[in-house]
């Protein structure tokens, strides 16, 4: 067991003693149990799973950007967002990600700052929408 906490700017969303938990960073999916190695890696938009025991099922969330810091005895995750799976709202995440579409059609009026700012948010709409369940063509 160790001691995880799951924070945003909004505040701690989950502090409790676990048995794994396994997240989406930038170099794939990572899962940690206790004694881990060192790491600090960048979280990316999808699955958290934290599993409180050996062989219980886990509690499912969606995460966004961010990063996590893990020192064997204690793991941190900071992200800017964090939503139960099944609170995920599947309308507004539909039109982020329609929004982000018709402005990334228009690549020749965005800037590039514009265009990193789109690929973001389709990219974060499409993981929550896919962990909601929702088929995306």
């Amino acid at each position: 067991m160790y001691k995880l906490e799951v924070v945003t700017p909004e505040g701690i969303v989950f502090d409790d003693d676990v048995y794994m938990t396994v997240v989406k960073t930038a170099d794939g999916e990572v899962g940690i149990l206790e004694n881990h190695m060192l790491l600090l890696t960048n979280v990316v938009p999808g699955k958290l799973e934290i599993y409180k025991e050996e062989g219980s099922e886990p509690e499912l969330y969606a995460v966004t950007w961010g990063i996590i810091d893990v020192r064997g005895d204690r793991v941190i995750i900071l992200v800017e967002e964090v939503y139960k799976v099944e609170e995920i709202d599947v309308e507004k995440e539909e039109l982020l990600l329609k929004k982000a579409e018709a402005k990334l059609a228009e690549r020749e009026k965005l800037s590039l700052k514009e265009m990193e700012e789109y690929e973001r948010l389709k990219e974060r709409a499409l993981a929550l929408l896919e962990l909601a369940g929702v088929k995306v063509a």
